[in-house]
């Protein structure tokens, strides 16, 4: 299902949130390692509209506060050049040889979490990457890892490529020297800025992407919308419930335009590293855990309406932003009419 048809369903359902429910919850500096619950999502305030996940999986709800954010949505190699996509097609597994890949969720051991069976599947297993200039790179898996969440587990790899005769880290070293890892995400991202188009993502059945942590595409997966998370949107009791099944991914696509601050929706970001950003949605993941200044309504394509800018101080607007502008933006009824998520800002450079 594409990203569009997903967010059309939400305009469907009746998913009204009461800004006085929402809960105030403990603000997480940047760079903190982050610990959520592993209790399912409870959503227990009126009206009864909720976000229902699966058995398989379970979602944490106190993921909430400050985060900070940045431009990029994935990382560079390469003297500066962007892996914008990966194929699993002829992938050469550990023992040689060449197969396709089904990538599910983020295993490519059909599906399963298991540590121990996914490093004996995929640790060397190689794939090629395409550059954004078009250019091959080969792709290696060293090692996997699982993640820290017991809320909502998946796998992460540490990714090389070949340079200067030796094996260089995909995403970079940490300050411990290790390996950054990578979360392999279904389909693919356009890098362009300024463009209809730009910063969109498109399924691919047959490419993925590997998105370094502490980048964009990520960090959306850490604030609780692994865009592969399935689930049921609810709406009802008893005999009148009825639910509609979803995935999270409009939400992750939305996240990801509102930490690079693309208002307009054309893959251009206004904001800078450093910028304090609160987030909330309409579904119970991500309560408002801040008392700031509404700045815009979110969907997958950019911003639906925008009060203030994160960088007015700058000097930096939008070219779209008088066309944002709406008297009612940041209204709760407006998670029943296609917004996911809202968002608050502080000054640049204030905690």
């Amino acid at each position: 299902m594409n990203r569009r048809r997903m967010t059309t369903t939400m305009l469907v359902l009746a998913m009204a949130m009461a800004a006085a429910a929402c809960d105030k919850g403990t603000g997480l500096e940047p760079g903190q390692s982050v610990q959520r619950s592993s209790s399912a999502l409870q959503i227990d305030v009126p009206p009864l509209v909720y976000f229902q996940p699966l058995p398989r999986f379970t979602l944490a709800v106190d993921l909430i506060g400050r985060g900070l954010n940045g431009t990029a949505l994935n990382g560079k190699v390469l003297d500066g050049r962007f892996v914008v996509e990966v194929s699993l097609k002829d992938a050469v597994p550990p023992k040689g040889g060449r197969k396709d890949q089904k990538l599910s969720a983020t295993s490519f051991s059909s599906g399963s979490l298991d540590l121990k069976k996914a490093r004996k599947d995929t640790v060397g297993m190689t794939f090629k990457g395409v550059l954004d200039d078009g250019d091959p790179v080969p792709l290696r898996i060293d090692d996997v890892q699982s993640s820290t969440d017991p809320g909502s587990p998946y796998l992460r790899y540490a990714v090389s490529y070949p340079a200067d005769g030796r094996w260089v880290a995909l995403c970079g070293l940490d300050d411990a020297g290790g390996a950054i890892l990578a979360i392999p995400l279904e389909g693919v991202w356009d890098y362009n800025q300024g463009i209809r188009g730009g910063g969109s993502w498109s399924g691919d059945d047959h490419a993925f992407t590997f998105a370094c942590e502490g980048f964009v595409l990520a960090k959306c997966v850490a604030m609780g919308y692994p865009p592969w998370v399935e689930g049921r949107m609810c709406t009802g009791s008893g005999s009148k419930k009825k639910c509609v099944k979803i995935t999270l991914a409009a939400h992750h696509q939305a996240c990801a335009r509102m930490l690079r601050a693309d208002f307009c929706g054309d893959g251009t970001p206004y904001t800078v590293d450093g910028t304090w950003v609160n987030a909330y949605d309409g579904i119970g993941i991500r309560n408002d855990s801040e008392d700031w200044p509404l700045e815009a309504e979110w969907d997958d394509d950019g911003a639906r309406c925008a009060v203030h800018d994160r960088l007015f101080a700058s000097g930096i607007v939008p070219t779209c932003m008088a066309s944002l502008s709406s008297p009612d933006c940041g209204a709760a009824k407006h998670f029943e009419q296609g917004t996911l998520i809202l968002s608050e800002s502080q000054t640049v450079g204030v905690p």
